[in-house]
């Protein structure tokens, strides 16, 4: 269909209005590769860090996740059906960074008796908690021991460490043993390129 002159002049004028008030907003955060250094260095540190591991494979991918964060949400979702096959074994590195109730929600999670199955719960039931609030399912933790409260300080130092700057944060080590680091939620297509690269 022609666009006539008016048109086109109407709506170059609304972009320019647009642009005005700066660059458009972007709705959800792009999966980027990180410097394999950086990677490295996560990984050097990474058994200082307190997970939750889903399977017993010898292949191991990192996650650094917030219990409110909607991309880490998605993340455990595309990831559902390869728990537990290929020899692949995900270790969930809980914070507390997104929101005020992130930081009780990862505890509740750490101090649970069984700490997957309250990691199940959080994301089962994501925005779907008894109090109403928006993330993930599982209550508030109303108190921290200092056990978990230390634990979760060294996971955020090791994040804010290596200036990960976002959630999920994916860590992994691929052929030949080079680190990889992403952070955000993958493509599809990307993710079964970690899930397959994985050593």
């Amino acid at each position: 269909m022609d666009v006539t002159i008016p048109t086109r002049r109407r709506m170059l004028r609304g972009m320019a209005t647009l642009l005005a008030f700066g660059p458009l907003p972007v709705l959800a955060p792009r999966a980027m590769a990180q410097d394999a250094a950086q990677a490295e260095g996560v990984l050097a540190q990474i058994g200082q860090a307190t997970w939750i591991a889903e399977g017993h494979g010898k292949r191991v991918i990192y996650i650094f996740f917030d219990p409110n964060c909607p991309y880490c949400h998605k993340l455990y979702g595309k990831l559902r059906p390869y728990v537990g096959k290929d020899n692949l074994q995900f270790r969930w590195i809980p914070l507390g960074i997104l929101t005020p109730s992130s930081l009780p929600k990862a505890a509740a999670i750490l101090q649970a008796a069984d700490p997957l199955k309250a990691f199940y719960k959080n994301e089962d039931d994501y925005d779907f908690a008894n109090s109403g609030q928006p993330g993930g399912g599982i209550e508030p933790a109303s108190t921290i021991t200092p056990k978990v409260r230390e634990e979760l300080a060294r996971n955020l130092a090791i994040y804010n460490g290596h200036k990960l700057f976002g959630v999920p944060a994916i860590v992994w080590r691929g052929p030949g043993g080079k680190a990889s680091l992403l952070v955000g939620e993958p493509p599809q297509a990307r993710l079964m390129n970690i899930l397959g690269s994985a050593q």
